[in-house]
């Protein structure tokens, strides 16, 4: 049977890891967590091994992958629109704009790298604002956090939001993607790490006080995550 090619990156684990692993990320790419002391040659073998579930994978992946050319459909607030293109006038800046039913394009060069970066700097304006009223909304709900919280946005690809030890809230640019009322669950959730830091009874008791339907909202974003958190 002939070997399958397979591209792949390898991440060393460690000199105490007992295992090598392979993962599929959502924008197709492979990643191959290997001990310290595995050979190129064993890790290629394992490789081959999974050869066929690692293609199927990366065939998924890249089915959903966003395109950049004219009449392409991207999300904003859960729901898919074309991308149309126009051509700027003298002087004007290169930009995405939405006409709530479309997006425009505003650009002469329609390159994939060039209308991806207008699209991330679009996403990160809209989730600034729509985060920002997400906060100002469930902030009556959430009588643990005193004064208005600290958060900052960062495009992440695997995760909606994370809160550290010290009370750092960040919050994913591709938020602005999905329906507000998801929205407003990833805000309850990750200030509700204000309190509860883990994910643990207390945690889950204060959620179901604050939002009952948390659960549905989570399964419904994590339903919709493959779509929406590449780009």
């Amino acid at each position: 049977m002939p070997r399958m090619t397979i591209a792949y990156q390898v991440r060393r684990t460690g000199r105490r890891s007992k295992h090598i692993s392979v993962r599929v990320h959502q924008d197709g790419s492979v990643r191959v967590g290997a001990p310290n002391w595995a050979s190129a040659r064993e890790i290629a073998r394992v490789v081959q091994l999974h050869a066929e579930w690692i293609a199927e994978r990366v065939a998924e992946a890249r089915a959903v992958l966003p395109t950049y050319a004219d009449g392409a459909l991207h999300f904003y607030l859960g729901k898919r629109h074309p991308l149309a293109f126009a051509r700027p006038a003298v002087g004007e800046r290169d930009n995405i704009a939405f006409s709530g039913r479309r997006f425009v394009a505003t650009t002469g060069d329609r390159s994939v790298d060039h209308v991806r970066e207008l699209f991330r700097r679009w996403y990160r304006a809209q989730a600034h604002e729509l985060i920002g009223e997400s906060v100002a909304r469930t902030l009556p709900n959430m009588p643990w956090v005193k004064g208005t919280p600290n958060w900052r946005l960062r495009r992440m690809r695997s995760q909606w939001g994370s809160c550290t030890a010290d009370g750092d809230v960040t919050l994913n640019t591709q938020l602005a993607k999905a329906p507000v009322v998801l929205i407003d669950y990833v805000v309850l959730h990750e200030f509700a790490h204000l309190k509860h830091h883990d994910h643990g009874p207390h945690f889950e008791r204060l959620m179901d006080r604050h939002m009952p339907d948390w659960r549905v909202r989570r399964r419904e974003l994590n339903g919709l995550g493959p779509a929406i958190l590449v780009e």
